[in-house]
């Protein structure tokens, strides 16, 4: 986000910094600076706004604030603290809402008698200062309270809502109809789905806005307006973020709607876009409609001198950290017996909500550079053993050995009975009942890709927490796909393995295989074990072993076979084929090996590759006929 030096300035009397002085507080107490730029007489920072702070610190009014913190500047005005007016309602002028779960609350203000026409220079100064560009009076002085507070406003034309036979209008907030469209300030239509929320003309039932994205172009306003609506509202942020992905259109608005400003935040914002409007445009003020139900206040937090002390690793006062509240103006209460603040965080930080949350600000603001790094004391007493993890440990080192590898399947799936409330896409909707079907899945794809590892078997497990509407499990679940004999002998080598392992664990377990596949619930087997008195897993670690890159190209399979002389090994035919099968040869195994007559005859299975390109038959093609004349040409040597 662009801030203004210039625009800061306004809430203090104090000169503020220059450049990179002023970022290298930023920097040390509040956010990541990636820019600063000086234009004409002003600094213009950009900062990283993280998540956390989005719903308070997209504004210049919230980087001030915290300014006023870092410097131990007392702000001269600050327009969250002051009075709000009493404004009544217009005749003649409704909101409807429809769910107040998706919109909190509603403003509309009804002003008369407006000129739209070129904002005054200071407004398009400050504008364009955090690279917004000037449009009207009317728009500017909503983006300019947008940009000071934090709080997005829209503009409608009054007269283009339609009247009843009473002369009367009305706003509603409803969902889209499946299907419906709307065409946007921009031109752009759109076309909606029955989760998104629309702004529409209670009248006539026109959408007139996308809910917290964009204004529509059904009443917008323009160089004929002269009476508008201003709109100020809450909307959820779950639902903006899912409408402004589903039809691919962020903006301005939309970005602090998903992070959740507070629902007292509008009624600020229309008093000083009101406010503004009549001095840059004139006009006068009718009404305003507020359909809203104050929300419950927050109770104090409690947080104690050593909780503090102890999570950041310091030995703060209980005047240091008063300290740093009051800088705050923060309101916080102390507890002499107890050591214990009982703070309360201001209403536009909807961050604070639990202890850690008081904690982090008071070391921010301390400065983490002034917090000394120093290792934890470890504790004398002796470490117990985790039973879960011990267990688990030994059927991983006891698979391993014999052949199997483990895997990580997503335990986010299409199917199951714990569906997720905000679910990433359609085939991941649920949390996995089973470690099967991941496994499954496993199977297949390693099957695949066998050929490079000169695999014969596809051997995995995994071991890992399934979900259902009960509880959570943990389960095991081992799988063997084999590639050059059938399903059934592979199954009773998998029994097999299975036993030993049970046996190992001092456990009996009725196993079945399905598909070569079977799994377990280790809960309640685990329960009934002794808690472990020594760690007795040995890893036993490959030294040697290096990562090399996967090739992301299809590999292409080959077989040869060659009929030589008794007394030629293998070895010495291969050196050969090798030396004329270049570097794309990635692996190769010897399969078959037999006597006839006073001959042997070698098959070998060859995988090629690339890691640039996709291979061609015909480049692998050329390949094997340079290496069959290459054998065929030595005397007693025929390819098969």
């Amino acid at each position: 986000m662009l801030v203004s030096r210039n625009w800061l300035q306004k809430y203090f009397d104090t000169p503020l910094p220059f450049g990179n002085e002023l970022a290298e507080y930023f920097n040390a107490h509040a956010f990541e600076v990636e820019g600063v730029e000086e234009k004409g007489d002003d600094t213009i920072i950009d900062l990283d706004i993280l998540p956390n702070r989005t719903s308070d610190a997209l504004c210049q009014r919230g980087i001030a604030r915290d300014l006023a913190t870092i410097l131990s500047l007392k702000m001269k005005s600050d327009p969250l603290r002051e009075t709000l007016p009493a404004w009544d309602k217009p005749e003649k002028f409704t909101v409807t809402i429809e769910n107040e779960e998706l919109c909190p609350r509603y403003m509309a203000g009804v002003v008369r008698g407006v000129e739209v026409g070129p904002s005054p220079k200071w407004l398009t100064n400050a504008l364009e200062s955090i690279g917004q560009k000037s449009i009207n009076n009317i728009v500017d002085a909503t983006n300019y309270v947008m940009f000071n507070l934090g709080q997005p406003i829209h503009a409608f034309d009054l007269s283009l809502l339609e009247q009843d036979s009473e002369g009367n209008r009305n706003i509603t907030i409803r969902l889209a109809q499946e299907g419906e469209k709307i065409t946007t300030l921009t031109d752009d239509d759109y076309t909606l789905k029955a989760t998104h929320q629309l702004i529409v003309d209670g009248i006539s039932d026109e959408p007139l806005a996308l809910a917290g994205i964009k204004g529509g172009k059904r009443a917008e306003v323009t160089d004929k307006t002269v009476d508008i609506v201003i709109e100020v509202a809450n909307f959820h942020p779950t639902n903006v973020r899912r409408t402004s992905k589903d039809i691919k259109l962020q903006t301005d608005a939309s970005l602090r709607f998903q992070h959740e400003p507070d629902v007292l935040l509008p009624a600020f914002a229309m008093r000083d876009v009101i406010a503004l409007i009549e001095e840059v445009a004139k006009g006068k003020l009718l009404g305003v409609v507020d359909d809203f139900t104050p929300p419950v206040e927050n109770d104090p937090i409690d947080v104690t001198l050593p909780e503090i002390n102890s999570t950041l690793g310091l030995k703060l006062s209980k005047e240091e950290v008063e300290h740093i509240l009051l800088r705050f103006e923060w309101e916080f209460s102390y507890d002499k017996n107890k050591d214990e603040f009982a703070v309360t965080g201001p209403w536009e930080r909807t961050d604070i909500h639990i202890k850690e949350d008081v904690i982090e600000e008071i070391g921010r603001m301390y400065g983490y550079s002034n917090i000394e790094s120093n290792l934890p004391k470890m504790s004398e007493e002796s470490t117990r053993i985790n039973k879960n993890q011990y267990v688990t440990e030994i059927i991983q080192d006891f698979l391993v050995g014999k052949g199997y590898s483990e895997i990580l399947s997503y335990a986010i799936q299409e199917t199951g009975e714990v569906e997720l409330a905000n679910h990433f896409a359609s085939d991941k909707a649920f949390m996995r009942m089973n470690l099967t079907q991941g496994m499954m899945q496993a199977l297949d794809k390693n099957a695949h890709n066998a050929p490079l590892l000169g695999l014969t078997d596809v051997k995995l497990f995994e071991v890992g927490t399934v979900f259902t509407k009960k509880d959570e499990k943990l389960h095991l679940c081992v799988g063997m796909r084999p590639l050059s004999r059938k399903q059934s002998k592979a199954d009773t080598e998998l029994e097999k393995d299975l036993k030993d392992l049970f046996s190992e664990l001092g456990a009996e377990f009725k196993i079945k295989i399905i598909d070569g596949v079977a799994e377990f619930e280790l809960d309640t087997f685990i329960e009934r074990l002794d808690a472990p008195e020594e760690y007795k897993v040995h890893h036993k670690w490959d030294t040697d072993a290096r990562f090399e890159q996967w090739s992301a190209y299809p590999f292409v399979l080959r077989d040869i076979a060659v009929w030589v002389p008794k007394g030629v090994s293998n070895e010495e035919i291969f050196s050969i084929i090798k030396s004329e099968a270049t570097d794309l040869l990635v692996r190769y195994d010897l399969f078959d090996e037999f006597e006839k007559d006073d001959r042997v005859s070698y098959a070998w299975h060859m995988v090629f590759q690339s890691k640039e390109r996709t291979l061609t038959d015909e480049e692998v093609g050329t390949i094997m006929e340079n290496i069959t004349t290459k054998l065929n040409s030595t005397e007693g040597w025929e390819v098969r």
